[in-house]
């Protein structure tokens, strides 16, 4: 019995070496929960030039955020990239971020104003949230406004994705409600909206679709997704209306890291916001790369308008974020109601 207990000790002493040995090499990688399409290339990019592994799961962003909730205290990921300060503010809020996770970089001033005061997130591009696509031929003057959704000519001819569904529409439908009037004044919009025949869908695929096969005349869409099917479909316009509401990409950070790991975050996070890796963002992200930068010097894609020449508004994401369960379920009501 001595023998077998020495022989266990002896084993118990080998194995604990070496996973010690092995676990600073697991320190040394990430996981990146993402939900743009660029992420797997930007993270295979930085492995190259850095040595650092980064363990990719690709999902949706509505999963993603869900994932990273149920989560909670015990994460499996280190760093998740998404559409949506809302979103980024109520993970904050609900203490599941590092905060001061910002690096330091070359800000635009739009790019200054989108970073939060505690730092719990890094704003990586801006989109904005709801631009309307259309086929000319369907309208004798097109939609320029967001009360121009209230014509009787787009009764039952309006969609969009339904936000309890698509991560990237809860900022959509806060757009709709803060241009009439906030929450909860701007109820009234949107339920005469959904009494005129709103289509709901699942994803901006979908509701595209639908728009191109003549489901419905108008499409109430991400900005990124708009422009990235009209680059391809030439009978198609896309409206930037007045105003228009930011939808930033943010990168946020899991709570508690190890400061060794947090180093490779920031360099992550740096890397991502270069000029070399945004072009590729932009070239290899379909649809994602349809963004503004928020990075002095760099250009975006030509098919996007000047922002300079757009009325872009920022909803104050600490305000919005918390309200998402409450007006997502408040929108299912009113859409399975209507």
């Amino acid at each position: 019995m001595a023998r077998l207990l020495a022989i266990a000790v002896l084993l118990f002493a080998i194995i604990g070496g070496a996973l010690a040995l092995l676990w600073p090499r697991q320190q040394s990688g990430l996981v990146l929960y993402s939900a743009v399409d660029y992420g797997p290339q930007v993270a295979a990019a930085f492995t190259r030039q850095t040595g650092i592994p980064v363990h990719v799961i690709d999902l949706s962003t509505g999963a993603l955020l869900a994932k990273i909730s149920a989560e909670g205290h015990h994460p499996a990921w280190t760093l998740a990239w998404f559409d949506g300060d809302m979103a980024a503010a109520a993970l904050d809020a609900s203490g599941l971020l590092e905060r001061h996770s910002v690096p330091s970089l070359p800000f635009t001033a739009l790019g200054h104003s989108l970073v939060p005061a505690d730092g719990s997130y890094t704003p990586t591009g801006l989109t904005l949230a709801g631009v309307f696509t259309y086929h000319p031929a369907a309208f004798a003057t097109a939609p320029s406004r967001w009360q121009d959704l209230l014509n009787p000519a787009l009764a039952g001819a309006v969609g969009m994705n339904n936000p309890a569904i698509s991560g990237p529409t809860y900022p959509i439908l806060a757009a709709m409600l803060a241009q009439a009037g906030g929450w909860p004044k701007g109820r009234s919009f949107v339920t005469q909206l959904i009494g005129a025949g709103l289509r709901d869908y699942t994803k901006n695929a979908n509701t595209l679709a639908a728009l191109r096969s003549g489901e419905i005349k108008l499409a109430l869409t991400q900005s990124s997704a708009a422009w990235f099917v009209a680059a391809r479909d030439p009978s198609l316009r896309v409206v930037v209306p007045n105003p228009s509401f930011a939808l930033p990409s943010v990168i946020v950070v899991a709570k508690g890291l190890s400061a060794r790991t947090s180093r490779a975050v920031a360099r992550f996070i740096r890397f991502a916001s270069s000029p070399k890796i945004q072009k590729l963002r932009m070239m290899k992200g379909n649809a994602d790369g349809y963004y503004w930068p928020l990075i002095k010097g760099i250009t975006p894609l030509h098919h996007l308008p000047s922002l300079a020449a757009l009325h872009v508004v920022h909803l104050d994401p600490q305000v919005w974020g918390p309200r998402e369960s409450q007006i997502n379920a408040w929108f299912s009501a009113q859409v399975m109601n209507k």
